[in-house]
C-alpha cells in the first residue's frame, strides 16, 4: 500500500509542477499550448513518459497529453484522424506513411544511436524450452510459427535477419501478435517464438517458464524512432514544435542520467510491465536525440529493403521528411543536454 501511495505522490508532484508552470504561462498572457502525442506502449518511448511526469513539456510552454497505442501504424492513424497532433513513429513507418500520401515531418530522434548505422539492440527473438529452436540458429525458425507485430519495425528486423541468413521468408509462418499479448501467446504455445522490442523480450524471459533468447540485435537493421507531426502542423506551429523538442531533449537527458527511476516511471504507462523487467530492458536502449549522417544512411537502407519486397514504391525525400532546425537550435542554445553523448564519427 505504501508503494502505491508513493507513486501517487510522485505523479501528484509532477502534476503540481505542470499546474504551477501552466499558471505562469497563463499569467504572462500565453497559456501553454494543448498537444496530444500518439505514442506506443513500449520502452522505446520512455522519455515521453518522463517528460510528462516531470513537467518538462509544460516548462517549455506545451501541455502534452499522451495517447498510448499498440503500434506506430496506430499512431499514424491517430494523426490522420486528428486525434493527435504529433506522434512517435519509427523510420519504417515514416516511409510507409509518405508512400501512402501522408506527409509527416520528423523533428527529433526519440530512440536511437547517432553514432551507428545499424542499430537494432532493442529487438530480440525469444522462444521457450521444448521448442527445438537453438540459440543463435535462425535456421531453426523454418517451419515455425513466429509472433510479431505485423507491419511494424519488428517485422522489418526479422525479414532483414532472414535475408542476411538466406532463409526464404515464406518458409516461416508470420503470426500477428499485439504487444500486450506477447507474453501470454508464447506462454500458452500460440507461437514457437516471438520477435519483440523492449520491454516485451525481457518480460517474456521474466514471466514465461523456460524462456530464452534465440538472438538479440545483430546489426541487421538501422532502427531510429522519431517524434513527428504532419507537414502542415509543423509548418504552422513552429513555437509549439520548438517547445516539444526542447522538453523532449531534457527528458532524454534525464533518462540517460536516471535509468532506474525512468524504468520505474515506464511501469505506470505500459500494461503488465514489472519493475525488474523495466530496469533490465532499459539497459538495451539508447536515447540519443541527434540526427546524423548515420541516421540518414540507416533510413535509406531500411527503405531499400522495403522497396525490394514491395512494401513501399519509392524512397522518401528526407530533406522534406526530416527537419533538423529545431534540434539544431536546442543543441546550440542548450549544449549541456548533449555533453554525455558519444561524439558522432
Amino acid at each position: 500500500m505504501r508503494r502505491v501511495t508513493a507513486h501517487r505522490i510522485r505523479i501528484g508532484a509532477a502534476a503540481w509542477i505542470c499546474i504551477v508552470l501552466g499558471a505562469a504561462h497563463a499569467a504572462s498572457g500565453q497559456g501553454p499550448a494543448q498537444v496530444t502525442i500518439a505514442t506506443v506502449n513500449n520502452m522505446n518511448h520512455v522519455p515521453q513518459f518522463v517528460a510528462v511526469e516531470k513537467g518538462l513539456y509544460v516548462a517549455h510552454g506545451v501541455d502534452v497529453k499522451l495517447r498510448v497505442l499498440n503500434s506506430g501504424a496506430e499512431a499514424t492513424r491517430a494523426l490522420q484522424a486528428g486525434e493527435a497532433q504529433m506522434a512517435t513513429i519509427g523510420n519504417t513507418t515514416l516511409s510507409a506513411a509518405w508512400n501512402a500520401g501522408i506527409r509527416l515531418v520528423a523533428v527529433v530522434v526519440v530512440m536511437g544511436d547517432a553514432t551507428r548505422v545499424y542499430y537494432d539492440d532493442v529487438f530480440a527473438i525469444t522462444s521457450r524450452s521444448g521448442s527445438g529452436i537453438r540459440r543463435l540458429h535462425a535456421e531453426d525458425l523454418v517451419g515455425r510459427r513466429v509472433g510479431m507485430v505485423l507491419g511494424g519495425t519488428g517485422e522489418e528486423y526479422f525479414r532483414a535477419l532472414l535475408a542476411a541468413d538466406k532463409i526464404p521468408a515464406e518458409r516461416v509462418t508470420f503470426v500477428n501478435v499485439p504487444p500486450p499479448n506477447h507474453v501470454s501467446v508464447l506462454r500458452e504455445g500460440g507461437v514457437d517464438a516471438e520477435v519483440t522490442w523492449e520491454p516485451y523480450g525481457t518480460m517474456i524471459l521474466q514471466q514465461v517458464p523456460g524462456a530464452y533468447v534465440v538472438l538479440r540485435g545483430g546489426g541487421y537493421l538501422g532502427y531510429d524512432l522519431y517524434m513527428m507531426g504532419t507537414e502542415e502542423f509543423v509548418r504552422r506551429n513552429p513555437a509549439v514544435v520548438d517547445g516539444l523538442v526542447r522538453g523532449f531533449v531534457e527528458a532524454a537527458r534525464y533518462v540517460r542520467g536516471h535509468p532506474v527511476e525512468s524504468a520505474q516511471i515506464a511501469t505506470r504507462w505500459i500494461e503488465g510491465l514489472d519493475e525488474a523487467s523495466a530496469r533490465k530492458a532499459i539497459t538495451y536502449m539508447d536515447f540519443d536525440p541527434r540526427f546524423s549522417a548515420n541516421t540518414l544512411r540507416a533510413h535509406a537502407l531500411v527503405e531499400r529493403a522495403m522497396i525490394d519486397r514491395g512494401r513501399i514504391k519509392q524512397p522518401v525525400d528526407l530533406s522534406k521528411a526530416i527537419d533538423t532546425s529545431f534540434l539544431d537550435r536546442a543543441m546550440k542554445e542548450s549544449p549541456q543536454m548533449f555533453v554525455d553523448l558519444k561524439p558522432v564519427p
